[in-house]
C-alpha cells in the first residue's frame, strides 16, 4: 500500500505543492496540533465557560482523551509504521522530525476527535474548528511526516470516537439539562 499509493501522492505533493512560501504557514499548522496543547486548552476553555461547559467541552475532553489513548497507546505502538522519511530518502521532511510511530496521524485523530464534537453541538463553532482540523491534518503530509493513509485513518479514528462519545453524551442528563 505505501510504495502504490501514499509515496506517489507524497512525492507529488512534495514536487508540485511545495515551495518556500507556503512551508510556515504549514509548519505554523503542525504546531497548533503538537501534542494536541490546542485542542487541549480549547476543550479546557469551553469547561471553563458556564454555557459550554456540559454541551461542548466535557464531550470535546472525553473525545480527545479516548482518542490519544487509543492512538498512542494501542495503535501506534501495534502498528509500528515508519515515518514516510525513514521509508525513503525520497520524501524529504521539512521542519522538527517527529520521533514515534507514524500510523495513524496524532495530530489528525485528536483534532477531529474534538472539532467533531465541536460540529455536533454548534456548527457556528464546529465547521471553523473541522476547517482547521483539517489544515493541520493537511500539514502533516505537506511537511513529509505522515502518509496520506494515517492521515485518513486518523480522521476515521476521531471521527469513530466522537460520534460514540457523541451518541452517549447527547443521551445523558447532563446535556438534556444544558440544553434546558
Amino acid at each position: 500500500m505505501t510504495d502504490v499509493f501514499d509515496l506517489p501522492i507524497l512525492q507529488w505533493m512534495q514536487s508540485n505543492i511545495r515551495f518556500d512560501g507556503f512551508t510556515g504557514f504549514w509548519q505554523v499548522m503542525t504546531f497548533f496540533g503538537n501534542k494536541a496543547w490546542f485542542w487541549i486548552a480549547l476543550s479546557a476553555l469551553l469547561i471553563i465557560i458556564p454555557g459550554t461547559r456540559k454541551r461542548m467541552g466535557l464531550p470535546a475532553a472525553i473525545s480527545l482523551a479516548i482518542t490519544g489513548g487509543i492512538n498512542s497507546l494501542l495503535i501506534k505502538p501495534l502498528v509500528g509504521r515508519m515515518r514516510p522519511f525513514d521509508y525513503t530518502d525520497a520524501i524529504v521532511p521539512l521542519g522538527e522530525l517527529p520521533d514515534s510511530y507514524s500510523f495513524t496521524s496524532g495530530h489528525t485523530c485528536v483534532a477531529f476527535a474534538v472539532a467533531l464534537i465541536l460540529l455536533k453541538a454548534d456548527k457556528r463553532i464546529g465547521v471553523p474548528a473541522v476547517i482547521f482540523a483539517s489544515l493541520i491534518s493537511f500539514s502533516r503530509m505537506y511537511l513529509g511526516h505522515h502518509y496520506p493513509t494515517d492521515v485518513i485513518c486518523g480522521f476515521l479514528l476521531g471521527f469513530a470516537v466522537s460520534s460514540v462519545v457523541w451518541f452517549f453524551w447527547s443521551r445523558t442528563r447532563f446535556y438534556q439539562e444544558d440544553r434546558g
